[in-house]
């Protein structure tokens, strides 16, 4: 049950060299999103800064690219999650 609740609360929005990049709906501010990869949890800002925990150096850095390449996708998801 708890699953379900989760995947419906923050569901996945991209997948960046194996790492899930998830956004909560309705969550607080700033806008960020977070990436997961082994039990490992990293949250990013829109424009792809490090704002706490660790997916290691070599998936952070493809993560960092990615939201640079995809920002304005990012804050249009953040504008559809968080009205």
């Amino acid at each position: 049950m708890f699953a379900v609740a989760a995947f419906v609360l923050m569901p996945v929005i991209a997948v960046v060299a194996g790492v899930r990049i998830y956004m909560y709906r309705n969550d607080h501010n700033p806008p960020h999103f977070h990436a997961k990869h082994s039990g490992d949890e990293e949250v990013f800002d829109l424009k792809g800064k490090s704002i706490r925990g660790s997916i290691g150096e070599k998936k952070r850095k493809k993560v960092r690219k990615w939201a640079k390449d995809k920002e304005e996708f990012l804050k249009n998801k953040w504008e559809d999650y968080n009205p």
